[in-house]
């Protein structure tokens, strides 16, 4: 029987037809791939390419810190690999991380933030991913500052969000009053309402900075007209001599949702360990 098998075997391959080559399909790309590219990350790529050429490479084109990450946690994260602790973690995070932050923010802000509230994620821009998932559907109307992080706009096109461009005052900011402003535009002109606002305080890429009494206005100003406030506060710790607090966004409402992470301060200096987080309402 087995010999049999292999003679019939044999005789199928011989007279089997070659399989013929099809053209690909058609695959047309979703509408939301259309965004134009973070071209930080263009001119990295080009600037790694003359690097690995040979060529010398000043880079002038990232945020992130001169100083390496700080040698305490050099040495944890080398004890903790040695350990394989490499397996799956809480989905929200290491517990005591999340206390961590949790403390961090009682001690620098004075709020009390429920570790329940507290979110790791892979970089800032996971935390960005999440929060504009939960906090608006696809042809809500979410405002950013004319002259803000590009990927504000990237995430928000992907998701089918109405991105709205708010001028900025003489000092880079969009305060509660150019946001009023806009708002009475788009209902002058009988177009949806203003559902969220991101921006970032100390900004990126202006360095302007909110003093807390804008800052509590804002926030005042977006729990009365409804509008879902994404404060980005990666920057919180560059914050120049002479220059206002950099307060945070909770110490003035319950509702913001605040984007943070351990890249862009000197204290931290981890941009490439991509660590995020996102106290969520």
């Amino acid at each position: 029987r087995i010999l049999l098998s292999l003679r019939l075997l044999a005789l199928a391959q011989r007279t089997r037809k070659p399989m013929q080559k099809s053209d690909p399909p058609n695959l047309a790309p979703s509408r939301r791939s259309a965004i134009r590219s973070f071209k930080v990350m263009d001119v990295v790529a080009k600037a790694d390419r003359l690097a690995r050429a040979g060529r010398e490479i000043y880079h002038l084109e990232v945020g992130q810190p001169q100083s390496s990450a700080p040698q305490p946690a050099i040495r944890v994260a080398q004890e903790q690999l040695a350990a394989d602790r490499c397996g799956y973690t809480s989905a929200r995070g290491e517990p005591p991380l999340r206390q961590a932050i949790a403390d961090m923010y009682l001690r620098e802000y004075g709020v009390t933030v429920s570790t329940d509230r507290i979110h790791l994620t892979p970089g800032s821009s996971g935390a960005f991913t999440i929060a504009f998932m939960a906090a608006f559907d696809v042809g809500d109307a979410v405002a950013v500052p004319a002259v803000c992080y590009p990927c504000y706009r990237n995430l928000l096109q992907c998701y089918g969000v109405e991105v709205i461009s708010l001028p900025v005052d003489a000092k880079y900011n969009v305060t509660a009053a150019v946001l009023a402003a806009g708002q009475h535009d788009r209902a002058a002109a009988g177009l949806p309402a203003i559902k969220g606002l991101i921006l970032s305080s100390p900004a990126n890429p202006t360095g302007a900075i909110l003093t807390p009494e804008e800052l509590k206005a804002l926030c005042e100003h977006c729990d009365r007209t409804g509008v879902q406030f994404i404060s980005d506060e990666l920057y919180h710790k560059i914050v120049f001599e002479g220059a206002p607090r950099a307060a945070c966004a909770l110490e003035y409402s319950s509702s913001p949702i605040i984007i943070n992470g351990f890249s862009k301060a000197c204290s931290y200096g981890r941009t490439g360990w991509r660590l995020g987080s996102g106290p969520v309402t």
